[in-house]
């Protein structure tokens, strides 16, 4: 029997940054493996200049997503950016030496931002017998986090309680006595949808996988802004009799 922390998901909007090209900003569908990570080092205390620990904490997890939300959708939103022009004479460090160095460089990009509306998730976490937290750590970190914490940008806060919790069972039983016990009154019209899994453990067997994809939202280097690819398998939940 395995032991997994299982915590959910809402807000009006989020946002899981997918790879970024050119002026439009995607989201994908579900919460990325980089976002459930930031989020739990944020909720730990984890400084973003702490190299050393941020990158042997994301090494020793898995994670798991069960989307709930049968009425999700999706906007995109309109943003002009003032930016310097490109000039290979002048050197920026911080935004503020972009708007001053050279004010009569300054020229506007239009981008634009996605985001999903009413996404409701289950994630459950599990950890390798060396991870630098336990679980019950976690836990009590998601009750009183040390940075605030938001779905993929700061423009989209909680809007309700992760309520985290320690569940024994295969993935498929904690994803189960999840959805029966953790899904907020004023949720259980949202929630009826959720066949769905996905999941990084090779390992997992109460669940079949059905498609597998290579991701690249493993996190390298935070300085760097470095990703690596990692396998998601996907596959349907099977209600019990």
């Amino acid at each position: 029997m395995k032991q997994y922390l299982v915590f959910q998901l809402y807000a009006p909007m989020a946002s899981w940054g997918e790879e970024a090209v050119g002026e439009v900003r995607h989201t994908a569908s579900i919460p990325t493996r980089s976002a459930i990570l930031g989020l739990l080092a944020a909720a730990l205390g984890l400084r973003r200049d702490n190299e050393d620990a941020l990158c042997q904490f994301n090494q020793h997890y898995h994670l798991a997503v069960r989307p709930l939300s049968s009425r999700e959708r999706w906007l995109r939103d309109y943003h002009t950016v003032s930016v310097p022009r490109e000039n290979k004479k002048r050197r920026y460090y911080t935004r503020r030496d972009e708007l001053s160095i050279a004010p009569e460089e300054i020229g506007t990009l239009s981008t634009q931002r996605e985001y999903r509306c009413d996404g409701y998730w289950h994630i459950a976490i599990s950890a390798t017998p060396d991870a630098p937290y336990t679980l019950d750590a976690m836990n009590n970190a998601l009750l009183t986090p040390h940075f605030p914490l938001y779905l993929g940008r700061k423009s989209c806060p909680l809007a309700l309680p992760l309520a985290p919790r320690l569940l024994d069972g295969s993935l498929q039983d904690v994803f189960l006595q999840a959805a029966r016990e953790m899904v907020a009154p004023e949720l259980e019209m949202l929630a009826q949808g959720g066949t769905h899994c996905y999941w990084d453990d090779p390992d997992e067997t109460s669940l079949v996988s059905q498609q597998q994809r290579s991701c690249h939202h493993q996190p390298v280097s935070r300085k760097r802004w470095q990703f690596t690819s990692y396998t998601r398998y996907s596959g349907l939940l099977q209600e019990k009799e």
